[in-house]
């Protein structure tokens, strides 16, 4: 019989006078917050403590949870007859603990501390401990320490701490009873989990096999996350005690297991229906993750959620896609659906039976295996099925390979036929392109002589041009000088008296004057004609310095007058803006000399072209100007004519290529341009334009 009695001074006093079969769990503890080595001593009155039972789930033992560390003590007092057997005792605890019986410790479980971050937790075995308890009084003194941080997370209660006494020998047997119902537990659990890690794991090698099919991937992950749930702590190296901590995450992980495996199985669902809508996927997702961050928090609230309320949910969603294949006439959705109405079933029923039921656990191992093997088998069967159709359509595919191959080996034997008259065709018409080739060079230099012989006319025009102008002057002081040398002899042939000596040394001077003038003008007519000869005389390609200053302004003139030779109404003003300090550069004068009459030229045609259709306010105008910028000499050549459109800006440089009407121009001119620019001299040419304002051509060329 065991009865509970109170004293006045030390509050109530458990009466141990007669021992049962099972375990007695010993009651009427106080609790006091804090910590005093007095506490553990007998002669202690501990009347005000508040009375507590710490066999309580340690997540609503708050008064310890708060305080951190605390000490509990109960009096009982011992019947003779129970001191003297042999008594065992074992203790159930979620907490760190040191037990004194009358003032001295017998027991310690994890370590006890005041600072919380030096606390540890330990979980004993339920082996049980020999104690020896005297005739009457007695008094246990636990000193208790919560250790904060880790989840506590169990549907059943995580005892704070509890302590059981018995004979030795029914304690042992009720041990070696527990043991028997664990290592069962342990087999089924394991047969469960291995049967899960081997689905998942040949689900892995057909993925592996063909990586386009997810749903092996999806399948083999939702596996294996429900074999690490099924499979017990003892197959990772954990024993059922030790430090609470490891126990603690073991469990959060399990918790969290159902909850991110259906998320794949849902995931392996979807992908054998190819389900398109997936915004309750996302949402469950989320509240997936809530949940399992929840249970560190909420303990038993938050496993609950993940555990169980939320697997049923994501099996519901897999349910509602099989209903919609069924509608959209997917194969075998209702051979699937069926599977997960029953995978729902077992997951209700085993939620409901206590853990401790053999058939509970019997249960519970069916409803984590019969889905995955029924899946298992059904997805065995649609590759076997996959792998049948293949067959069979390479068996199609080798008799059409057949087909081709005979196919293949006329049309071989028509293309020879056909390759032998091409090649004689080909042979014909490369015979014939290559005389239109040559027809074509020879053209092509026929038009090249053309654009110089072009050129060469508009400069002999210029030259003409600049040369009337002195021999003009000549030829009008020559009649001049005559005219005064007559009026001189006149004057001579007179008597001396009559002679007017003041006119004849005024005739004397005036015609010295002229002789002056007329050996000015000869000489700039001798220098035109030289600056030809010495144009023409460079053309076996040496580069020599050059004065480009004096070759630009000798070019820009002679095409002027060229163009006013043809047509007496043209006039354009000239602008030169000339850099001083110009260095001379090496160059082929007689190629630089057309680069800049091609330039020249087709400024003033421009312009020309302009003054016909502008105003009267019109006034046409070509410029050239010099400088030397980054080590280069630059020239450039603007006129305020018709421009040129941004159609054809990137086609004026092209070969045969003219905006000018037919007859007018070969197309040549700023192709030979670039050509000795560029390639001769290794410079650069570009165009700035507006149509219908301006252009202005640049060229850049190395100073050596």
């Amino acid at each position: 019989m065991v009865t509970v009695k109170s004293l006045a001074q030390t509050g109530q006093v458990f009466n141990l006078n007669k021992l049962s079969k099972n375990d007695t769990l010993l009651s009427g503890w106080r609790f006091h917050a804090g910590d005093n080595p007095q506490w553990s001593q007998p002669g202690f009155d501990d009347g005000k403590w508040q009375p507590v039972d710490p066999g309580q789930d340690i997540n609503r033992f708050s008064a310890l949870k708060n305080a951190g560390i605390g000490w509990i003590r109960l009096h009982i007092k011992v019947d003779s007859s129970v001191a003297n057997q042999q008594l065992a005792a074992w203790v159930s605890q979620y907490t760190a603990s040191e037990v004194y019986l009358n003032g001295r410790q017998i027991l310690k479980y994890g370590t006890v501390s005041a600072n919380p971050a030096k606390v540890r937790a330990y979980l004993p075995s339920v082996e049980p401990n020999y104690i020896k308890l005297n005739p009457g009084d007695n008094l246990v003194a636990v000193r208790l320490a919560y250790q904060p941080n880790i989840p506590h997370v169990s549907y059943a209660p995580l005892t704070a701490f509890s302590l059981d006494i018995n004979s030795y020998q029914a304690a042992l047997s009720n041990y070696r009873n527990y043991e028997h119902d664990i290592t069962w537990f342990v087999i089924f659990s394991t047969l469960s989990g291995g049967i899960l890690l081997i689905i998942g794991f040949i689900h892995l090698v057909y993925f592996l096999f063909d990586r386009s099919q997810k749903v092996n991937l999806y399948y083999f992950l939702f596996n294996i996350i429900l074999s690490f749930y099924a499979l017990p702590n003892e197959v990772w190296g954990i024993e059922r005690f030790g430090p609470v901590s490891a126990q603690m995450w073991i469990s959060f992980a399990d918790g969290a297991a159902p909850a991110v495996g259906t998320l794949f199985l849902l995931m392996t669902i979807y992908a054998i229906f190819n389900y398109p809508y997936r915004m309750f996927f996302k949402l469950l997702v989320s509240v997936a993750i809530v949940s399992i961050v929840s249970m560190y928090s909420a303990g038993t609230i938050g496993l609950a959620m993940s555990n169980e309320i939320f697997p049923i949910v994501s099996l519901l969603a897999g349910a509602y896609v099989c209903i919609w294949a069924i509608r959209q006439q997917k194969k075998d959705a209702g051979f699937i659906l069926a599977g997960v109405l029953l995978f729902i079933a077992l997951t209700v029923i085993t939620a409901f039976l206590s853990d401790s039921i053999v058939f509970a656990q019997g249960l519970f191992d069916l409803s984590l295996i019969s889905f995955p093997i029924g899946m298992s088998f059904y997805l065995g069967v649609q590759n076997s099925l996959t792998n049948k159709k293949l067959r069979s359509m390479l068996v199609e595919v080798q008799t059409l390979s057949a087909q081709n191959l005979a196919q293949e080996v006329e049309k071989q034997k028509f293309l020879a036929s056909q390759n032998e008259t091409l090649e004689l065709q080909v042979t014909e018409r490369t015979a014939e392109l290559n005389q239109s080739l040559t027809n074509l060079k020879a053209t092509q230099t026929q038009l090249i002589q053309s654009e110089k012989m072009a050129s060469l006319g508009e400069l002999t025009a210029g030259i003409a041009h600049e040369i009337q102008n002195p021999l003009n002057f000549v030829n009008n002081f020559s009649e001049v000088n005559t005219e005064m040398l007559q009026e001189l002899k006149a004057e001579s042939e007179k008597p001396k008296a009559e002679r007017d000596e003041q006119l004849e040394m005024e005739l004397i001077n005036d015609l010295i004057q002229n002789e002056e003038k007329i050996n000015q003008h000869g000489k700039r007519a001798d220098s035109i004609v030289k600056g030809m000869l010495e144009h023409s005389r460079s053309h076996s390609g040496q580069k020599e310095p050059t004065d480009i200053n004096a070759m630009a302004d000798e070019f820009m003139r002679l095409s002027y007058h060229g163009l006013r030779a043809k047509d007496k109404s043209f006039n354009a003003e000239m602008g030169t803006h000339f850099d001083p300090e110009l260095p001379k550069i090496a160059v082929v004068q007689q190629d630089m000399g057309r680069v800049m009459l091609n330039l020249f030229n087709n400024a003033f045609y421009a312009v020309n072209q302009k003054s016909k259709t502008a105003g009267a306010d019109y006034k046409p105008k070509v410029t050239v100007t010099t400088s030397v910028e980054n080590n280069q000499v630059v020239i450039k050549v603007k006129d305020n004519g018709i421009g040129i459109p941004d159609a054809i800006k990137d086609k004026i440089m092209q070969p045969f290529f003219t905006t000018r009407p037919t007859g007018e121009g070969t197309g040549l001119g700023l192709s030979l341009t670039y050509d000795m620019v560029v390639k001769g001299h290794g410079g650069s040419i570009n165009v700035d334009t507006k149509e219908g304002s301006y252009a202005e051509f640049t060229v850049l060329l190395p100073v050596l």
